[in-house]
């Protein structure tokens, strides 16, 4: 009897509740800010931010120097590890990262903050993640008028041998770039090159725990990105740190994932997984904007948050309907998942047939999830932007909810409030709300990307088209389980139509 005692003191003594991280966003975006803080609660971890004035918003940078203050400043005493975005620390955040207004020699002196951290507190581990700039510029109404030509010339511009045809081509791409944005824009790549170099550097020296640096939207082969991933790759083999470094597609997914690991690591213990694809086939397609295939960027990831696969025997399995899947594969999967889901599996499902531009082929995956009352059972659901992010998405929240599991924590409502969160975003906003609303915004004669003084109107509009639909979605599969929602936000973060943010809170009815 008392074996069993000491043993639960002892359980008790490693629970993610006893888990404290220090986390620095990439921005102030819902999956860059809000998402990492929700998967942390299905942990049971509360994760502790820098106040928001530090984290800027849209094109106004954030605040490099005061957030290495506030990183200074931060109580070690049981501090489970800091989870930071270099290109905030260094720019200000992803947005400040594809301009030139930091110069190499001040983001440098940024970065030097991790180095004065980890030598005053040397027990407390880093994990740091960072990109390498995509090829396009930011869209806003300043670059709208040459975002494209330098976003082609960039790629073109990476060929190892071009031809007489092709150098007559980058001559015309160039023409149509005013001066100040070309240089601008080779100076922020060569900048954020150099940037990422330290970084490997700093992992090197041990001052950076685990880096990541993910490849920013660039899919294809061609392009000024794939010789900088290349000496990255080759600069990373050479320091020994290929086991500390971690490089894929994607980017926005990169809190949630890191933040997952940071916290598998404070507990000592990883979760399981087993992957069903819709079809073999569909595990070969490749993003357009990774250059990977679908099954090895979802590899790649479960390698991140150090999970292991274990087929027909894992704490979760994760459901994947990829592109070019068939009605019948789809249905096949289903089938699957609501076998898995009644057999009592934790299962998650990640839908890419957006990468099909098929927005009726979207719209019956998740008809038929609803339609079967299974939306609410799942242990995550995600389908928002790239396979990376999607994919990263989803095995974030799983892997979060199984460590809650295996610690005996009942993390339910944060993992329900969540869930909920993404088929209102993922599902209602990004296939039928998204859509009209631009086409609405254009209509008017507004930039969907820098709405300006039409912000108001826009979010009126939002709300008038999206809320109808969340409460919907809540009532027919959320609230018969016994769930109530205590609050429900919807709105635009940014200036621009690209993403919403979704607020709730889900609690067990009494």
């Amino acid at each position: 009897m008392m074996a069993a005692v000491f043993a639960a003191i002892a359980l008790l003594l490693t629970l993610p509740a006893d888990v404290r991280i220090a986390f620095i966003p990439l921005d102030d975006r819902p999956a860059t800010e809000r998402f990492p803080r929700e998967v942390a609660s299905i942990c049971g971890v509360s994760l502790e931010l820098p106040p928001q004035q530090l984290l800027g918003h849209f094109t106004h940078p954030g605040d490099p120097a005061g957030l290495g203050r506030w990183l200074a400043g931060l109580d070690p005493r049981g501090l489970s590890a800091v989870v930071l975005s270099s290109d905030m620390l260094a720019y200000g955040g992803l947005v400040a990262s594809r301009m030139p207004r930091m110069p190499l020699g001040d983001a440098n002196f940024h970065l030097r903050a991790i180095s004065r951290f980890h030598e005053a507190h040397p027990e407390v581990p880093i994990y740091a993640f960072g990109t390498v700039m995509r090829l396009a510029p930011t869209k806003i109404p300043e670059t709208e008028s040459y975002v494209e030509a330098l976003t082609n010339y960039a790629q073109l511009a990476g060929t190892a041998n071009p031809t007489d045809a092709q150098r007559a081509e980058l001559d015309t791409l160039r023409s149509h770039v005013p001066d100040d944005a070309f240089q601008g824009y080779i100076y922020a790549r060569a900048r954020d090159f150099e940037i990422d170099k330290q970084l490997v550097a700093l992992t090197a020296q041990g001052d950076i725990a685990y880096l990541t640096l993910t490849q920013d939207d660039a899919g294809v082969d061609t392009g000024l990105q794939v010789p900088e991933q290349a000496r990255l790759h080759a600069l990373v083999g050479s320091l020994g740190v290929r086991r500390r470094i971690f490089q894929n597609p994607g980017t926005d997914e990169m809190g949630m994932s890191m933040v997952t690991r940071a916290v598998e690591d404070a507990v000592g213990w990883t979760p399981s997984v087993d992957v069903i694809f819709s079809s073999e086939r569909g595990a070969t397609a490749q993003d357009q904007y990774e250059y990977l295939p679908i099954s090895r960027t979802i590899d790649n990831l479960i390698g991140l948050m150090r999970m292991t696969h274990a087929p027909g025997a894992a704490d979760f399995s994760l459901f994947v309907q990829t592109p070019g899947t068939s009605s019948a594969e789809s249905l096949a999967l289903l089938d699957k998942l609501q076998s898995s889901v009644q057999g009592g599996t934790s299962s998650a499902l990640v839908d890419l047939s957006f990468l099909d531009r098929d927005l009726l082929g979207q719209h019956q995956a998740v008809d038929e999830l609803r339609r079967r009352g299974l939306s609410a059972d799942l242990a995550s659901y995600a389908s928002w932007n790239t396979t990376a992010n999607s994919v990263g998405t989803a095995l974030a929240q799983a892997g979060c909810g199984a460590i809650a599991r295996h610690f005996g924590l009942d993390t339910r409502a944060a993992n329900e409030t969540f869930l909920f969160e993404r088929y209102v975003d993922d599902y209602a906003f990004r296939l039928d709300v998204r859509p009209a609303l631009n086409d609405d915004m254009i209509r008017r004669g507004f930039d969907t990307y820098g709405l300006g003084d039409a912000t108001d109107l826009a979010q009126s509009q939002l709300r008038r088209m999206l809320w109808r639909r969340a409460l919907d979605i809540f009532n027919e599969d959320f609230a018969p389980r016994g769930w109530i929602n205590r609050r429900l936000n919807l709105y635009l973060p940014w200036p621009r139509t690209f993403e919403v943010q979704v607020e709730s809170s889900l609690t067990r009815s009494m």
